[in-house]
């Protein structure tokens, strides 16, 4: 029996195995390769145990977009670019529209914002349509910037942003700092030289398994919205169909 039971093992995973990769090509499956279970060894900087803080971590963007400058200088709110985080699994990735209500006025000679009128009318200052409404006309061949996931986990995990949102967990317990990324530091080794900018956007946390389970099992926010439930709510939360459907 000891050794029926490993054999079986074998025999299913081969099964699933050459099942999938008969698939891989075929137009009807236009699927990737996928393992039973998740492989800890690339060094991508993407998957949840992947590399996640310094400039080895980075991931090069079309934009070296400045999160110090929005979220902390001019104090924008995360949910003006990130609307969906409120009322959707994803956060999602600002439009071009978002982008343009800005800087179709703002710094327009500046040639990282001429990248977004490129990516918005082929142009790098471009005229600007409105409809009835006021609101931005897009031109037909406007295709957003082929941004780079930075907070991206793998596709057997799901979460959900607005269940979080929704429930009173602020973004920076999970981005991290966001508001500090991309701000100007001077080298301490050469005070007199000119500032540098910091690597745009790297993962602060880890997004691993236990740090998840670590805050299902603590976060205040479990006692103010469930009350005499609380204990019965982080019972839950460990459920691995919570995370895993």
């Amino acid at each position: 029996m000891r050794r029926l039971i490993p054999a079986l093992a074998v025999t299913l995973f081969s099964g699933c195995w050459v099942a999938e990769y008969d698939q891989v090509g075929d137009a009807r499956f236009p699927l990737e390769p996928h393992r039973l279970w998740p492989l800890y060894t690339w060094n991508d900087g993407q998957i949840a145990a992947g590399k996640t803080t310094g400039p080895q971590a980075a991931l090069e963007q079309p934009i070296p977009f400045s999160h110090n400058i929005h979220a902390g200088t001019l104090q924008m709110q995360c949910e003006y670019c990130h609307a969906e985080a409120r009322r959707s699994i994803h956060a999602g990735v600002p439009t071009l529209g978002t982008c343009m209500n800005c800087h179709s006025q703002v710094k327009l000679d500046n040639p990282d914002v001429q990248k977004i009128h490129m990516a918005w009318c082929g142009e790098p200052k471009c005229t600007l349509a409105k409809d009835a409404y006021g609101q931005l006309v897009p031109p037909p061949n406007a295709a957003s910037p082929a941004w780079q996931r930075v907070h991206d986990l793998p596709d057997y995990v799901y979460f959900a942003h607005k269940r979080h949102v929704q429930a009173g967990v602020q973004c920076t317990e999970c981005h991290g700092q966001m508001s500090l990324q991309g701000q100007k530091l001077a080298d301490p080794a050469n005070p007199d030289a000119e500032p540098s900018v910091q690597v745009v956007n790297v993962r602060e946390t880890t997004l691993q398994m236990g740090w998840c389970l670590d805050c299902h099992a603590s976060h205040p926010t479990i006692d103010q919205n469930y009350g005499e439930q609380a204990d019965l709510r982080r019972a839950e939360l460990k459920d691995c169909w919570t995370c895993h459907k």
